[in-house]
């Protein structure tokens, strides 16, 4: 038994009894890890606002290594993201990085680069307009760390890089298909090379840059629809924090 010290992020956290609460972080040292907050809910707990979910904060808990659930001893606020709460064209937007960050994050696997990848996210959606790129960004971005990155050279089959014009796409392989190749090969979807050149970009480019991604009148949608189905090949399901933040995108 011992105290474990990290900086977290708050996933989500529910009323366990009529004083305590079950918290989830994502920690930059220990992965995803459940949090009991004893007296959590008392009108003077200690961890006052701490537990908000999307907050950044420095804990300190206590349990054996890798074990299912902890004890919370300290939780003090670095960052609150209070400003993405009060946007309501941000808001949905960052409960749909945490949530799907939970989703597809198992407990007690370390993943130091999934940390970094959701706090940066979270800070440049604080620090620009809102912009669904950011969204096609993440989901690209945190398949690509998990190690799930899509191919997008060459054809999955013949290993060729496809000839100019129209390409396939696999969800379930994770990459392109040429034109040859998809008539053995059924893709889940096709488009033209100006989406490949774009999502080429969209793995390499700096998230603080998004809003400077500009992409041609009805390539969006087709965008949106590549890498949302690529994170439901892998999720299985779709998140309840999805249809806001695509209704949203949709109006602006």
């Amino acid at each position: 038994m011992g105290l474990h010290s990290a900086q977290g992020i708050v996933l989500r956290r529910f009323n366990l009894s009529e004083k305590d609460k079950l918290v989830t972080f994502l920690t930059d040292r220990y992965g995803k890890i459940k949090a009991v907050a004893k007296s959590a809910r008392m009108a003077k707990s200690r961890f006052g606002a701490a537990l908000e979910p999307l907050s950044v904060v420095q804990l300190i808990y206590f349990g054996r290594e890798n074990q299912t659930l902890y004890r919370l001893n300290q939780a003090e606020i670095d960052h609150s993201f209070q400003s993405l709460r009060e946007d309501p064209c941000k808001i949905y937007s960052a409960a749909y990085f945490i949530e799907l960050t939970d989703s597809l994050i198992p407990e007690g696997h370390p993943e130091p680069q999934v940390f970094r990848l959701l706090k940066e996210t979270l800070e440049t959606l604080q620090n620009n307009k809102f912009n669904a790129i950011l969204v096609r960004l993440f989901e690209l971005r945190l398949m690509a760390v998990l190690g799930y990155t899509p191919q997008l050279t060459h054809c999955l089959a013949c290993k060729k890089e496809p000839e100019p014009g129209w390409v396939g796409f696999s969800y379930n392989r994770r990459g392109i298909l040429c034109q040859p190749c998809t008539s053995k090969l059924q893709p889940g979807t096709r488009f033209q090379q100006g989406i490949l050149i774009y999502l080429k970009k969209m793995l390499t480019l700096d998230l603080k840059n998004s809003n400077r991604l500009k992409l041609p009148k009805g390539m969006e949608d087709e965008i949106e629809t590549v890498t949302h189905r690529l994170i439901l090949s892998h999720s299985g399901r779709e998140l309840k924090s999805y249809p806001f933040i695509k209704a949203l995108s949709g109006n602006l």
